[in-house]
């Protein structure tokens, strides 16, 4: 029954592809959704376990914006008043306050922006994967002097420097040493410039101005009565990462439930394409079945035929949508990763088996489901039909 199924769903090439086609699409763009779903949940959890902090001070407005921000290398508007990074370094519970100064640096000659980041040692606590190849001071991740710049491993490919390198950025007239190229972490301090924080501020004409300050706590326990404390700093804010991580996952859940119900909807329309398919298959093989049923076929061999052929259809058009998703589905992720709040460096594709599994079973629903009235239309054919056949 296998092989004349096979053989049937060869007759008609043209249809039975463009059918194909689009249940493969369908699955493709569910299997890309699935995947982008527990890619930026695992992604984004491993990135702000990496940070090495729990909480954030940020200057007054949207504070999951700035902590964003702040996250990615990218600048505020806004200013922390000197006295945050005091008040927060005497919290009981804080075990290190870093201070971070971000400036985004045009080159529209380059048609492209630098992130610069001026922070001092309390940061290393903070940045535990920092591992930095240097020439001026073997084994050190700090810098030795006052005019010594750190590359991230992207920033330093862009700008073609090595470590011991004169350094010149014509924006700000300042020439810096190259103190190290760090190694490549996956997280967005690879396509950062760093500088000490006093340098950063006489460099960008910004005294004591700061724009996070990046906590970690003695005890993660203590979190809540901490936050309860540093709220009342004076034109400051506190994010937790924990409520930041939440608040992303919202805001893409409420755009990954949209796009799923657009892939709900391409698979309900694949539904359509599969039963047409096949209903248009029966009425064609009227005779045939009438035939089969006169030579003693049962009604239930002739309705398994029919679910055979349709299950064959989707199981074949489910793994060519496999084959989709992992050929183009990082291009999507692209696409998408513009689009969300944080993106994390990593990939969010993960076409993990589970994914796979889940889009296999639904194209198999897919094809009983489509295949149910054609092939009980099938097996209703009466022996005697093939009597009145020309």
């Amino acid at each position: 029954m296998l092989l004349l199924a096979l053989r049937n769903l060869t007759r008609r090439p043209l249809r039975n592809a463009l059918t194909l086609s689009g249940l493969a699409v369908a699955v493709a763009v569910l299997a890309c959704l699935s995947a982008f779903g527990q890619g930026y949940r695992s992604q984004l959890g491993s990135e702000l376990d990496r940070m090495g902090m729990q909480v954030m001070l940020v200057p007054l407005g949207c504070p999951y914006d700035a902590a964003a921000r702040v996250l990615k290398g990218k600048t505020l508007d806004n200013s922390l008043p000197a006295s945050a990074l005091t008040l927060a370094q005497h919290d009981p519970a804080v075990a290190v306050a870093a201070p971070l100064l971000m400036v985004a640096l045009p080159r529209p000659s380059e048609g492209r922006t630098d992130m610069w980041v001026g922070l001092d040692r309390a940061a290393l606590p903070l940045k535990p994967w920092w591992r930095m190849k240097s020439h001026v001071t073997p084994g050190s991740n700090w810098f030795p002097s006052d005019d010594s710049v750190i590359l991230g491993a992207e920033a330093a490919v862009t700008e073609a420097r090595e470590p011991g390198d004169k350094f010149y950025s014509p924006e700000t007239g300042q020439t810096l040493r190259v103190a190290g190229v760090l190694e490549r972490s996956g997280t967005s301090d690879d396509s950062l410039f760093f500088v000490p924080l006093a340098t950063a501020q006489k460099m960008f004409h910004q005294p004591g101005r700061l724009t996070a300050i990046a906590l970690r706590l003695r005890d993660p326990a203590l979190i809540s009565e901490a936050t309860t404390r540093l709220q009342r700093i004076p034109g400051a804010q506190v994010v937790t990462l924990t409520e930041m991580m939440g608040t992303f996952l919202n805001l893409v859940g409420s755009v990954r439930t949209l796009l799923l119900a657009i892939a709900v909807l391409a698979v309900t329309i694949s539904t359509l394409s599969v039963f047409n398919t096949l209903l248009a298959a029966v009425v064609e093989r009227t005779g045939e079945f009438s035939i089969m049923r006169a030579l003693g076929a049962s009604r239930s061999q002739v309705f398994g035929l029919i679910t055979i052929e349709s299950l064959l259809l989707t199981g074949l058009g489910s793994a060519c949508g496999m084959g989709l998703a992992a050929g183009l589905g990082y291009g999507f992720e692209n696409i998408v990763k513009q689009w969300v709040p944080f993106a994390p460096s990593g990939s969010l594709l993960s076409l993990t088996s589970s994914v796979m599994l889940r889009c296999i079973l639904i194209s198999f629903g897919v094809g009983i489901g489509a295949s149910l009235y054609p092939a009980w239309q099938a097996s209703r054919l009466h022996p005697a039909d093939a009597v009145k056949m020309d």
